[in-house]
């Protein structure tokens, strides 16, 4: 299954860096030839952690696809020990792993992608898909931590992603249910992107890529209960989301179309636990929980405005922002770098949305609202529906249901924030700056979705 030519032609761009893809049965075993068909392969780094991968029919194959490789190569192997985290000493490592190689070839998930798109620069590089566990594969970007906060850095398009469908029936089930969760994003993403085009941020809505993978809503419902088993039809149709969600993201040139308040949140929880010392769970875990949330917000924003009871947009004063902003983060570290660096991101946020007069431009957008009510109700999704989904698939519910579980206290801390961590704007933003994300606010939505079957 070859998707690329497809979004290009959808575009009407070669907007797609990605050479190919291939969703297949036994695509691992592609690798060789791939290598072959390139002008130079004959020194090959891989990037790897140190799991063991195994097919639906419990084998191993690391070893055997490096052994596959390694006929006429030098292969030199990195492999990136416990807890991998995309931080500054790890990319340096990946780096210097990578330097003198010919291609790169990267097997792992999500942030194992992530350090290898940066890793490997400009060579060729090949990503053999251990799971379809975020949607971060396809695109030319990478979630980092700088200075102990999650940024999104340009990074290379992969030259080739192999997925292979017997693979992914292998890996554990909390990964496909991740990718599951990171998918779910769809029903509130596309509207925190349509929003910021009032403000003239996120360089701008793309309808095209905002429903290159929304438009798979219903069908991503339907798959949930198989992925949560590892049906191998319904995690080939994942891989698919996922891919497209990539793709999307990478033709847009940002994150945008899959990522809006409710991957903040999972930031935020990430940014938190590093701070605490405690382990993260899965991205998509968090992500599926988060979006409950936000979709729950952007229904109490929607019936506010629908009621003429949304207070006008104020922006603080710069003080009172950076006032807010360190006491929102300055506990995490004693140097002040992660509330710093927040600190950086926020004050461009807040310097554009002053210069372009943004309570007038919600304004305008208020008097005109029939048509964003249509769009963002296509967008949008009930919180019923996603909660459905979620246990379906058996995928968390709560934060305090995830792999290494968030307590109430950090939750609420992250729900509070999250709109002061980076220049980016979401429904968080605005339910802010109307003085409709109070303490009282986040509780609600807390307490909201607990009576759907959600939350803390």
């Amino acid at each position: 299954m070859t998707l690329t030519s497809d979004i290009n032609a959808q575009l009407g761009t070669p907007a797609i860096g990605l050479a190919s893809v291939v969703i297949a049965s036994g695509a691992r075993t592609q690798l060789p030839s791939i290598l072959e068909r390139l002008p130079h392969s004959a020194h090959v780094a891989v990037l790897m952690d140190d799991r063991p991968y195994y097919t639906s029919q419990g084998k191993p194959f690391k070893s055997a696809l490096i052994d596959a490789i390694a006929t006429g190569r030098t292969i030199h192997t990195t492999v990136l020990t416990g807890n991998v985290h995309a931080d500054e000493p790890t990319v340096a490592t990946a780096r210097a792993g990578c330097a003198n190689a010919d291609a790169v070839v990267t097997i792992g998930s999500g942030t194992l992608c992530d350090i290898g798109k940066v890793a490997a620069g400009e060579k060729p590089h090949i990503v053999v898909q251990t799971a379809a566990s975020v949607n971060g594969f396809a695109d030319d970007q990478s979630v980092l931590l700088v200075k102990g906060v999650k940024r999104t850095a340009a990074s290379t398009w992969p030259h080739t992603l192999l997925i292979d469908e017997d693979v992914l029936a292998g890996a554990p089930q909390i990964l496909n249910r991740s990718g599951l969760g990171d998918m779910i994003s769809m029903f509130t993403a596309p509207a925190d992107w349509y929003l910021s085009s009032f403000f003239a941020m996120d360089r701008g809505f793309s309808a095209d890529a905002a429903t290159m993978t929304r438009r798979y809503g219903d069908s991503l419902l339907r798959i949930a209960g198989g992925v949560g088993q590892s049906v191998p039809a319904d995690l080939a149709t994942l891989a698919k989301f996922v891919t497209l969600s990539g793709l999307s993201m990478g033709a847009a040139g940002q994150t945008s179309p899959s990522s809006g308040m409710e991957h903040t949140v999972s930031h935020m929880l990430d940014m938190a636990h590093g701070a605490q010392n405690r382990p993260n769970a899965h991205h998509g875990e968090q992500v599926g929980v988060a979006t409950v949330l936000v979709s729950l917000l952007w229904r109490r924003t929607l019936r506010r405005i629908a009621s003429n009871s949304l207070p006008p947009l104020t922006l603080p004063s710069p003080d009172e922002a950076q006032r807010a902003v360190y006491t929102a983060f300055s506990w995490m570290d004693q140097a002040g770098e992660v509330a710093g660096e927040c600190w950086s991101d926020y004050a461009k946020k807040l310097q554009h949305l002053d210069h372009i007069n943004a309570a007038y431009r919600l304004q305008r957008a208020l008097e005109n609202w029939g048509d964003h009510a249509a769009t963002l109700n296509s967008l949008l999704e009930q919180p019923e529906r996603i909660v459905g989904a979620l246990r379906e698939s058996g995928s968390p519910l709560r934060f305090s249901e995830l792999s290494h579980p968030a307590t109430a206290q950090t939750v609420t801390w992250a729900l509070a924030n999250c709109h002061l961590m980076r220049n980016r704007f979401t429904i968080a933003d605005l339910a802010f700056l109307t003085g409709t994300w109070t303490a009282e606010d986040v509780a609600d939505v807390l307490e909201e979705a607990a009576q759907v079957g959600a939350g803390a």
